[in-house]
């Protein structure tokens, strides 16, 4: 930890890493919680987009349905869920 003193966080969105973000949605689930798997080669599922990351094969990322109604709904679902045990009748 003393030698971290310079670590910088930066976010990295999932189309320029995508092996890494295929893997996570891997790793959530059930039957890989809880284990640690360390691997020498990317597993077959992966191969793929392992090889497009390599080439640097460009990717667009795909909206279904994404508008400022969606958006509102979900920010007050979060929200209801986020602060149910207060009580807002002060």
């Amino acid at each position: 930890m003393q030698r971290m003193d310079k670590v910088t966080v930066r976010h990295t969105y999932r189309e320029h890493n995508k092996v890494a973000d295929v893997l996570a949605k891997e790793a959530t689930k059930s039957c890989f919680l809880g284990r640690t798997s360390i691997l020498a080669v990317p597993l077959m599922f992966a191969n793929d987009i392992f090889w497009a990351d390599i080439l640097e094969t460009k990717v667009v990322r795909k909206f279904l349905a994404c508008n400022i109604n969606t958006v509102e709904q979900s920010i007050a679902v979060l929200g209801e869920l986020q602060y149910s045990g207060i009580d807002n009748t002060m």
